[in-house]
């Protein structure tokens, strides 16, 4: 098949995204830049060389057919299993976790790249095991034995809330393949408890996890980020205190430009601001939904669904942390928070959305032509 036209809406809605998340890291960075490194502009600086980079990968990646992710899907594995090997040994540590690659210039989160690499996968195979979907060591049993292997590299790291993304992804990715029920909630029943046995292996987790049930119970310790996010979502508004203007990111806020920059675009832009963003991350949603159900075979489609899904449990995620719903995961707003690694994937995921959206299949309007022809006769 040709390719066509691209979905433009998909353009649209992440170049909003990506202008609307550049704005906002320098609103919210500009104080932090100032005092730390003596240039308002530092993040944003950065942030936007990440942008343009990120806007390189995805027109290569909206301009490489879909189908050649699947023929290099070994390699792919390949890649993802050596970059988390390596972020063991070569990673610098911060905050207690190993998560990042120090290539000098900038840092590289592997697992980012990890979410990817595991979309794919499990959507090449779960269309490879369409004969003997119905069986369960034949079909569920050897992909979710790849996906363990990498998860328990991400608890080395430890990464807890990558595992839960990779997880829940992998497993709508699994569903839509036509796998059955029954297979779904055995893997729920058995998967739980070893999630909150992993969950339970270091304190720090458990310390989160009470801390949401009651922030006030250590309001300068555990409990003070989502304390200090609240007063700054709180007194929002309707429209906000104006861009710009938060109090919250002077130093109160920790993380204000990264994982919580959504309570700084609550407090600035208020509830019109949030809204509004909330809403071009739902029509982004809608759109890749579409170009999933269009595309020409299940590869494309697993894929485009896997994609999808990834970036709505990573909103769902933050919004949630933000709110005080969630604990604390240190999951990014996609296209809106500050870090390089997760902007430029979630570009080169565009750019394959894009990409399955030039071969997509749409009705022909066959039965109105065919009526109208008959009319006239």
């Amino acid at each position: 098949m040709k390719p066509q036209k691209p979905d433009y809406w998909i353009i649209f809605f992440t170049f909003l995204l990506l202008g609307f998340g550049l704005v906002m890291v320098f609103s919210t960075s500009y104080y932090k830049g100032l005092t730390d490194f003596k240039d308002t502009y530092y993040f944003f600086r950065k942030q936007l060389v990440f942008g343009s980079i990120g806007l390189i990968l995805f027109f290569v990646a909206a301009n490489i057919p879909y189908h050649i992710y699947r023929k290099r899907v070994r390699l792919i594995l390949l890649i993802s299993l050596s970059s988390l090997v390596a972020v063991l040994f070569l990673a610098h540590t911060v905050n207690g976790a190993k998560r990042w690659i120090d290539l000098g210039f900038t840092s590289f989160q592997p697992s980012e790249f990890v979410k990817l690499a595991m979309i794919i996968y499990t959507a090449s195979i779960m269309v490879k095991k369409q004969p003997v979907l119905n069986q369960f060591k034949r079909a569920i049993i050897p992909p979710l034995v790849v996906i363990g292997f990498i998860c328990l590299l991400l608890v080395l790291e430890p990464h807890y809330s990558a595992i839960i993304i990779i997880l829940s992804t992998c497993l709508v990715i699994i569903y839509c393949a036509g796998a059955k029920i029954q297979h779904l909630l055995l893997l729920l029943v058995l998967g739980i408890p070893i999630l909150a046995a992993v969950l339970v292996m270091d304190d720090y987790r458990v310390a989160r996890l009470t801390t949401v049930m009651d922030p006030w119970k250590d309001q300068s310790g555990e409990g003070y980020q989502l304390l200090q996010s609240l007063f700054a979502i709180g007194p929002g508004g309707l429209t906000g205190s104006g861009l710009g203007n938060s109090i919250q990111k002077l130093a109160y806020l920790p993380e204000a430009h990264t994982d919580f920059i959504f309570s700084i675009i609550g407090e600035e832009l208020g509830f019109i601001g949030g809204a509004t963003l909330i809403g071009l991350f739902i029509a982004l949603i809608i759109r890749g939904v579409i170009i999933s159900i269009q595309s020409p075979d299940q590869f494309g489609t697993l894929l485009s669904v896997g994609i999808i899904t990834l970036i709505s449990i990573e909103t769902i995620f933050n919004l949630c942390v933000v709110t005080g719903l969630l604990p604390v995961t240190g999951v990014p707003l996609p296209f809106i928070s500050y870090g390089g690694s997760a902007l430029m994937i979630k570009m080169i995921e565009m750019g394959i959305l894009l990409n399955i959206s030039r071969y997509r299949m749409k009705r022909k309007k066959s039965t109105q032509t065919t009526h109208k022809i008959q009319v006239q006769g």
